[in-house]
Formats: structure tokens, C-alpha cells, sequence
């Protein structure tokens, strides 16, 4: 109803407003050819003028938005399972953060909430295998914080069987590697259980850590 009902736009303060409403529910619609009249509106040195053919456009886009959201965009839900599916290489550790779509199939599907990533630095480039796989878990909770603090289900999936018994408790003790110490230590205050999918079916977290 918002999108609906948003006012035509009198300035260029509206139509950045306008273009803001539409980052939040559908980015990708922002930069197709039908908002082209519109990203020229904001540029400094073009003039203001909305015209018949923004306003039809101005009225067409804001349809098809609510139609799109109507289908598919829904409220990230805590309570619901989540996945966060992690990857590392020594160009970078990545996330694949998922609260209804991830290696792990449920009835009806999954959906993606967050991916993001991170180059490594020079050090990180030199981690063992079991420290890089670490270091993107320990990357990845911290960047989906918002999303994943207070899950009452979080799934962390790798493909790096190892970090099951790394992960697998809460004790520092045992660890006589300080690095992997260091890692496990920051990710205590959330709450998880680690799962290994095997790198053939890890495929989408296993492709963005190789072409980030």
C-alpha cells in the first residue's frame, strides 16, 4: 500500500526518495531500462520536469513493485530455520546466509537473504585449510549478525569436515592453536549446529569464494 500510494514526485528530493523506496524492496528493478528517465532526473546540472511519460512509468513501475513484492519478498522470520552457508579460498572468505533455501531442502524451498564476502589480506591468503574454513564462519556470523543473533534454528553449513569437532562444543581449553582459538572464541555468543555438505553439493558458496 505504501508503494501503491506514493505520492508523484515535485522535486529531486522526492524522486531520490522515490528511488530509495525501491532499493529496499526491489534493487534490481532500480537499474532496468524503465528507471533510466528517472536516474537522469538526478542528475545535478538536469533541470526538474516530470513529465506525462515519467508519470506513466511513475505509475507502471510502482504495479509491477507491488506485484513482485506481493510474490516473493517476505520478512525475514527468526524463528524459521536459517542457514548460513560458508566458503573459504585464499582469495576470500564468503557467506551464503539463507533463511528458507540452502543445502539443507524443505518443503517449500528456501530464500535468500543475505550473500556477501571479503578479500583476504596477505596473512589470511597463508591460513591452513581448517583456519581459512574458520575464519569465513566466523566472517560470515559477524556480517549476518542482525540476521542470525537470536535464531531459535541456525544451521551452519561447510564443506570442510573438520570444523564439526572444532565447533562442535564450547570449550577454548582444548585448542592448542591460538588462531583457532582466537576464531572459535568470537563466534560464543551465537547459537548453532554445524552440518558438512560435501563441496559437490556446496555449490553456491563454493562458486562465490572462487569469483568473488
Amino acid at each position: 500500500r505504501a508503494i501503491l500510494d506514493f505520492p508523484t514526485p515535485k522535486n529531486i528530493t522526492d524522486v531520490r526518495s522515490w528511488f530509495g523506496l525501491i532499493n529496499q524492496v526491489s534493487y534490481a528493478f532500480s537499474m532496468t531500462e524503465k528507471m533510466l528517465p528517472f536516474r537522469q532526473l538526478l542528475k545535478p546540472d538536469t533541470p526538474f520536469q516530470w513529465t506525462e511519460h515519467l508519470q506513466c512509468l511513475f505509475d507502471h513501475g510502482k504495479t509491477i513493485i507491488a506485484n513482485e513484492i506481493e510474490d516473493c519478498v517476505r520478512i525475514f522470520d527468526p524463528s524459521k530455520t536459517t542457514c548460513l552457508a560458508t566458503d573459504w579460498s585464499k582469495t576470500l572468505p564468503k557467506a551464503l546466509p539463507l533463511p528458507e533455501e540452502g543445502p539443507l531442502c524443505c518443503n517449500d524451498g528456501w530464500k535468500v537473504t543475505l550473500v556477501g564476502s571479503c578479500f583476504t589480506h596477505a596473512a589470511e591468503a597463508r591460513y591452513a585449510p581448517i583456519e581459512g574454513e574458520a575464519l569465513a564462519v566466523a566472517d560470515a556470523l559477524d556480517k549476518a549478525r542482525y540476521f542470525v543473533l537470536g535464531c531459535e534454528d541456525l544451521i551452519v553449513a561447510v564443506d570442510h569436515k573438520p570444523l564439526l569437532e572444532l565447533f562442535g562444543d564450547r570449550s577454548l581449553e582444548d585448542i592448542p592453536n591460538n588462531r583457532l582459538r582466537n576464531l572459535k572464541e568470537k563466534i560464543l555468543r551465537y547459537r548453532f549446529r554445524m552440518v558438512h555438505i560435501p563441496g559437490i553439493r556446496h555449490r553456491a558458496a563454493d562458486c562465490i569464494s572462487r569469483y568473488p
